[in-house]
């Protein structure tokens, strides 16, 4: 990578950074492997540089990959109990970051199949249209405005998630 190409992904990283973050967190629903998942992104990313077109989508597409080929990995270690996660610094006007709403949404974006987890995050907090979910999932429109649809009504059934789509104003 030349000085210009790495200004250029320096650049990228400033602007996009904590998005990515936020999304590996969502997606992850534990801020430990969070941090791995959006490392081991930029860390991709940087090696493909000059050859990546869209450097969001990608990180998107490999974020989902790497978030799958984790959940793999775990299906074929033995079970052990789950711990629950500190919520972390909140940050200020980001109600999805929010301390009261994070612990909450994070543990019930883990109750969510993975496939499911990523097309609701995509979705609804990155705000891609379903047929750019699609796309970068691989799968049709149709696939994911079912899965998200059933992502979405699980959630709302959830404890801790009841009274806020009871007050909500959004879908979700």
């Amino acid at each position: 990578m030349d000085k210009k190409q790495a200004r250029a992904f320096e650049g990228f990283v400033t602007e996009s950074g904590d998005a990515l973050l936020r999304m590996a967190t969502l997606l992850t629903s534990d801020p430990d492997a969070a941090q791995d998942v959006y490392q081991e992104t930029l860390h991709r990313l940087a090696t493909r540089w000059s050859r990546v077109a869209s450097p969001r989508a990608f990180c998107r597409r490999v974020m989902h990959n790497i978030v799958i080929d984790r959940a793999r990995a775990e299906r074929r270690r033995p079970r052990e109990l789950l711990v629950g996660h500190d919520s972390g610094d909140p940050r200020s006007g980001d109600p999805v970051t929010a301390a009261e709403l994070r612990p909450t949404l994070l543990a019930a974006l883990g109750t969510l199949t993975v496939q499911q987890r990523t097309i609701v995050v995509l979705r609804y907090f990155e705000d891609l249209s379903e047929n750019e979910v699609a796309d970068l999932l691989g799968v049709s429109a149709g696939t994911v405005k079912s899965t998200a649809s059933r992502a979405v009504a699980q959630l709302r059934v959830q404890p801790g998630l009841v009274a806020l789509f009871a007050t909500a104003d959004t879908t979700i």
